[in-house]
């Protein structure tokens, strides 16, 4: 399941990077916790974001049984409208902030990783950001800017569905995908 995304080098990309962490960004995503671990209804769940240079995507992706693809579809449209329609906690706010801050320092780490992320600064910015410019960016992203963000990015009319596998009978409308 997929809806479009801001490019690369948009000025929300920082919010955009943290929604998709507090979606599916790991174990304790939305996504994974609820559909996982709570409702048992995928092994594997996880959003992703991909940044381009014009445009971006973010997808949620899904490993589930034929007999759960239809619950997980209204699981996952429900955590979408739940983003448009509720305000982050500032726990969550900040459980996904730091979550991220350290994927960044992390990556750091590499050499591979961090001339990989020298090449894209100079590529689309034409400027090298420093860890505590980063930090500031990720910090300056408020529970108010998620929101507006869940209600520019999940519109009904956006979300597009693949489903890949013997699913005979499983039927999808647009209307299942309101959120």
């Amino acid at each position: 399941m997929g809806v479009p995304s801001y490019p690369i080098a948009h000025e929300k990309r920082y919010a955009s990077y943290i929604l998709n962490s507090l979606l599916g960004g790991g174990m304790s995503s939305r996504l994974f916790q609820n559909i996982r671990e709570r409702q048992g209804l995928a092994y594997a769940i996880y959003s992703d974001l991909s940044p381009y240079r014009d445009t971006g995507c973010l997808c949620v992706y899904a490993g589930t049984s034929r007999e759960s693809a239809g619950k997980v579809v209204q699981s996952v449209v429900r955590e979408l409208f739940r983003l448009k329609s509720e305000t982050v906690s500032a726990e969550e706010l900040r459980r996904s902030k730091d979550q991220l801050k350290g994927s960044l320092m992390l990556s750091l780490e590499s050499s591979t990783s961090r001339m990989s992320n020298l090449a894209r600064q100079e590529m689309y910015f034409d400027h090298f950001f420093t860890l505590d410019e980063l930090i500031e960016r990720i910090e300056a992203v408020s529970a108010d800017d998620l929101r507006a963000m869940a209600e520019e990015f999940f519109k009904t009319e956006s979300i597009a569905v693949t489903v890949l596998g013997n699913l005979n009978g499983l039927k999808l409308t647009r209307k299942q995908l309101t959120c």
